[in-house]
């Protein structure tokens, strides 16, 4: 759309104030997507071609449905609903036609500002025959437009080794996937598309990425119902990405996600971006199928499930957290009256150094046994702490280290830990 505005500011046209929370009215976009059609009928005649029937799918005349009411409302719902099959209706062209305004820019850059669009993946996924519709300006300053025609494999392959000098590892894996699908699994592929897609959003400034799971849908093995997608991209991505368990790993894809800043949503965050070294990220993490008579959810659904962090290392119970008292003096039971009593032992101390404050020429002797007292209490639960272990969270112990007798060992540093629940190759408290 930008590059079609440029061709009306250049014919000279001045768009009509647009309502609310848009940038043109939509007869404006109607008429500025014209001026982009007229130049590519001056191309196509200037090149001798003869005058013929030639079917254009345009989208601002074609997502939604002229017969229908013209109102804001109508037009955005059917045009979000359509939105969800772009990738199909590519799909089925016989040829697509890119375009930008720059001067002779080929398209096959990344920072063709064509290719920067987040619907331009499934414009041109899988495209059998791409006509590049490029602007030279001649020496008397004229712009002139001109058609080259060429296979949509070719055009990929261009755009494939551009984006390796680019270091643009995601989008190197994208059109290897579909130039060579061999050499580029799914569980890559995926990634990289969702990868991809997100920082063609952001780069339109579309942060809320609201079409996200639209753009996607038809790319991946098992495409959506439209009814289906909503208007939340997140919750869009995690069904597509539920269709499309059998084709990748779950867990791996989750395993190279970030944590999502937004709980409302059923997917986690942002991939991480693959860099050259990694671009074909196999995170150490697997899913399997179990059976299972009392899960609900199919054996790899991660949707809406728990992150647990992964410690290292045991800690022992004498940090405090912020929210809680975190000292083994708190937290067990078998030192309780060892708790009780240094909490009278302190108010007494406190009491008596509180009345020696108050009496005349004892003032030293009242501030000193305060400092006593609350350096006394921290000894106690220092020490309370270092005969216990932090028995909160998941901890990685590593078979080599530990041996067989891991009851027996972890027994010697907690005795709570003395006896386990065994569960699978796992131990827990």
């Amino acid at each position: 759309m930008h590059s079609a505005v440029e061709l009306a500011r250049e014919a000279g046209f001045v768009p009509a104030p647009a309502p609310e929370g848009r940038e043109y009215t939509l007869a404006d976009r109607r008429t500025i997507s014209a001026y982009f059609l007229r130049l590519y009928c001056s191309a196509t005649r200037s090149q001798g071609n003869p005058d013929r029937t030639e079917y254009v799918w345009l989208d601002e005349f074609c997502l939604s449905d002229d017969q229908q009411p013209q109102n804001d409302e109508t037009v955005a719902a059917q045009r979000s609903t359509e939105l969800g099959r772009l990738a199909d209706i590519f799909r089925g062209a016989l040829q697509v036609v890119v375009f930008c305004h720059e001067d002779s820019c080929d398209h096959t850059k990344p920072e063709c500002i064509w290719g920067q669009r987040l619907f331009t993946i499934p414009e041109i996924l899988h495209a059998e025959t791409v006509v590049r519709l490029t602007r030279r300006r001649l020496e008397d300053n004229i712009m002139m437009a001109k058609l080259f025609p060429t296979t949509g494999r070719a055009f990929r392959l261009r755009m494939q080794h551009y984006a390796a000098l680019a270091n643009r590892w995601h989008l190197y894996a994208i059109f290897q996937h579909t130039v060579n699908a061999g050499a580029v699994p799914w569980q890559v592929a995926i990634h990289a598309l969702v990868v991809e897609a997100i920082r063609r959003d952001e780069a339109g400034n579309f942060h809320d990425h609201k079409f996200l799971g639209k753009a996607l849908n038809g790319l991946l093995p098992r495409r959506a119902r439209l009814s289906d997608l909503g208007n939340n991209g997140w919750n869009d991505l995690a069904w597509l990405l539920e269709l499309n368990q059998g084709f990748y790993n779950a867990a791996s894809l989750a395993a190279v996600c970030s944590i999502s800043a937004d709980n409302s949503v059923a997917w986690l965050g942002k991939p991480i971006d693959p860099a050259a070294g990694n671009e074909r990220l196999e995170p150490v993490v697997t899913a399997f199928p179990i059976s299972s008579d009392v899960a609900p959810n199919p054996p790899l659904t991660i949707i809406a499930g728990e992150t647990l962090g992964l410690r290292k290392h045991l800690k022992r119970d004498a940090r405090k957290h912020l929210k809680r008292d975190a000292f083994g003096l708190y937290n067990n039971e078998e030192i309780k009256g060892l708790k009780i009593l240094s909490w009278w032992v302190a108010v007494v101390l406190v009491l008596i150094s509180s009345i020696l404050v108050g009496s005349p020429g004892h003032l030293t002797s009242g501030i000193v046994l305060y400092y006593v007292t609350a350096i006394l209490y921290c000894i106690v639960e220092l020490l309370a702490g270092t005969m216990y272990l932090e028995r909160e969270g998941w901890v990685f112990l590593e078979d080599s280290l530990w041996g067989d007798k891991l009851e027996a060992k972890l027994g010697e540093q907690d005795n709570n830990l003395r006896s386990l629940t065994r569960w699978g190759m796992f131990h827990y408290y």
